[in-house]
This record gives structure tokens, C-alpha cells and sequence, in this order.
């Protein structure tokens, strides 16, 4: 059972009030080992800078690198090519590093991974473009946004592990990318 404050921790998006919340439940003294990891993770996921003087986001950049991989499968050479980009940016993000040390990283980093999915739903139904066809002009239906979506993650999540083997390496993120999906939007499934 989390804290409220650790709760809020894992619905806030923005990386510098996730830092400030962390630094609360530390001062509170609660469940100290598992906010060292949690440290561990937001220094991981959040370090560098972006170009115009913000944090960098490493799993959002993980995320994308799944996003413009994903039909790299179907392409001469291009899985391999998509294997190593995709592990060099699990790597960057000591992901791999992270799930392996005990169990507690792992069911911490699965919950880093529930967040991220979270967290890139959000932008997609926030973003303009995303939901509309015409260069923008035209808003798509909400059942067709959320088809989108489906088709989206599933693709990212799903497909694009089991068609380069990365089953291994994503596990945690396409059983994230599936359960955050189905809590979003009951009764709907994400594709086996």
C-alpha cells in the first residue's frame, strides 16, 4: 500500500515534482529501500537535459525509439539494426541493469514502466495532431482515437518485442503497456 505521497509520486508527470515528492516521502523516513530505488530509477530515467533547459525524459526516448522501430521487423536488416538501437537506449536508461539487481527493483522499475505508459497515453490524447486527420483540421471520433491508441500500443508493446526477440529484454513494459491499457478503458483488450 503506497503513502500518499509515493501515490502522487506515480500519477505526477512533470520529472522535477517527481523529484521534490521523492525527497518528501524521504524526509518522512516510510519504506526507505524501496525509495532508494525509486531514486535510483528517476536519476536513471531523468538524467540530462533537454534543448531548451529541461529534464530529459530517457524512458519517453526508449519509448520512441519502440515507436520508430516499430516496423523494423519486416525490413532487410532492419532488426538487428532495431535490436541494437533498443538495447542502447534500455542501456542508457540502466533498465536492464535495474530489473536484475532483486525482485523489489524489478516490481519497482514494472511500476516505472506502468507510469511511462501512463504517461505517453496522456500525450496522445492531450496532442492535437494526434487525434485528427486533414494536417490537423479534422478531430477523428473517439472510438476511432481510442482504436488508434489500441492499434498504437499494441504495435510498440506487443508486436514489436515478439517480432525483433526482445520478449526478454521488454517484458516489463509490454505487461504494462497491456494492463494499463485494460484499466484505462474496461472491457477493451490489447491483440496476444
Amino acid at each position: 500500500m503506497d503513502t500518499p505521497i509515493i501515490a502522487q509520486y506515480y500519477k505526477e508527470t512533470e520529472p522535477e515534482k517527481r523529484k521534490a515528492l521523492l525527497d518528501q516521502a524521504f524526509a518522512s523516513g516510510e519504506d526507505m529501500e524501496a525509495n532508494e530505488i525509486r531514486r535510483e530509477i528517476w536519476e536513471a530515467r531523468y538524467k540530462g537535459n533537454t534543448n531548451d533547459g529541461g529534464v530529459a525524459d530517457g524512458y519517453l526516448k526508449f519509448w520512441m525509439a519502440l515507436e520508430f522501430n516499430r516496423n523494423a521487423g519486416h525490413r532487410v536488416f532492419g532488426a538487428g539494426r532495431a535490436q541494437k538501437e533498443i538495447r542502447r537506449e534500455l542501456d542508457d536508461v540502466k533498465f536492464r541493469e535495474i530489473q536484475n539487481k532483486s525482485p523489489m527493483h524489478e516490481a519497482l522499475l514494472y511500476r516505472e514502466c506502468r507510469h511511462l505508459v501512463r504517461f505517453y497515453m496522456a500525450l496522445c490524447e492531450k496532442d492535437k495532431n494526434y487525434n485528427t486527420v486533414l494536417c490537423g483540421l479534422v478531430t477523428i471520433k473517439k472510438d476511432s482515437a481510442k482504436a488508434k491508441l489500441q492499434r498504437d500500443i499494441y504495435e510498440t508493446a506487443i508486436r514489436l518485442p515478439q517480432d525483433l526477440g526482445l520478449q526478454e529484454d521488454l517484458a516489463l513494459v509490454s505487461k504494462a503497456a497491456r494492463e494499463v491499457f485494460e484499466e484505462q478503458f474496461p472491457g477493451e483488450r490489447l491483440p496476444e
